[in-house]
């Protein structure tokens, strides 16, 4: 089913090449043409039969994206290819996670059954940013996990509106807010006191970070929604909006801020047995035993 395939490594150190190399050996094998993501893997030694290739060239070529790494490399490819409709799969080489779920150990074996068409595929809502000055579109981004309103280096606490398909929903004094999909709900989202949503819903996490009043909640709302903040005239130089933990930009009083759903959707790949109850479980450690 998958003929034409990218493989995507680690930005940093060299740890990956091992199983990249074996990747493209078991591919070719199977008559797949392979190539190399060139940001990611430009260190790579180089190989006769999987040239490199820019990122940009490379989501129009191919029909399955192979990731190996961690999830913040996950973030950064995914965010890069999703509007390309490519479906992406996992290698995780750190601790277990929550989008790279397939160990090296079992890396062969689940290609065998992804190219024979045995596989779960999950499509996922990614988030959509711009970010307007005097009505100027000045920033535009994707973001797989969330997107966050939050405070510079100064002490201080930042105040913004939040306005909901049109309608204010608050205002508050806080150290920022969180806003995320269902994916991102156990990463940032969940360290601030924020709901597990199962990745399969059609929602918008909201959830404010050491909020200046105990009556502040996290909200959520349909993933249809379109989100809008406004930094007060006091947050000049002091806030900024991040897309995944990786992409900044600063905002003042004079930029408008709006989130909502990407047209195009997370085309996530899993093993044939994948069990996401499980991946929380073991995850989050729930049913451990106390000693």
């Amino acid at each position: 089913m998958f003929q034409t395939i990218g493989i995507f490594g680690k930005y940093r150190g060299n740890q990956c090449w091992t199983h990249i190399e074996t990747l493209i050996e078991f591919l070719l094998s199977k008559s797949c043409s392979v190539y190399l993501d060139k940001p990611s893997c430009k260190k790579f030694p180089t190989h006769p039969q999987a040239p490199l290739m820019e990122r940009d060239e490379l989501q129009q070529k191919i029909d399955l994206a192979i990731m190996v790494g961690g999830d913040g490399t996950f973030l950064d490819v995914a965010r890069s290819i999703a509007d390309g409709d490519v479906p992406i799969l996992g290698i995780n080489l750190g601790r277990l996670g929550f989008l790279t779920d397939i160990s090296p150990d079992d890396m062969i074996e689940t290609m065998e059954e992804v190219l024979s068409g045995v596989y779960q595929e999950e499509r996922r809502n990614i988030l959509k940013v711009t970010i307007y000055e005097n009505n100027e579109l000045v920033f535009e981004e994707r973001a797989i996990n969330d997107v966050v309103i939050h405070k510079t280096d100064s002490p201080r606490m930042i105040e913004f509106e939040t306005i909901v398909d049109g309608r204010f929903l608050n205002s508050q004094r806080s150290d920022g807010m969180i806003i995320s999909t269902p994916t991102g709900s156990t990463a940032y989202a969940l360290s601030a006191g924020g709901p597990i949503l199962d990745p399969k819903l059609d929602a918008i996490s909201l959830v404010s970070i050491n909020p200046h009043t105990m009556s502040t909640r996290p909200y959520v709302v349909n993933g249809d929604s379109e989100i809008e903040l406004r930094a007060h005239e006091y947050c000049e130089k002091t806030a900024q909006i991040i897309c995944d933990g990786q992409i900044t930009h600063n905002i003042s009083p004079d930029h408008r801020t709006i989130v909502k759903r990407n047209p195009h959707y997370l085309r996530l790949l899993h093993p044939k047995n994948h069990d996401h109850f499980e991946l929380l479980r073991a995850k989050l450690h729930w049913g451990d035993k106390l000693s």
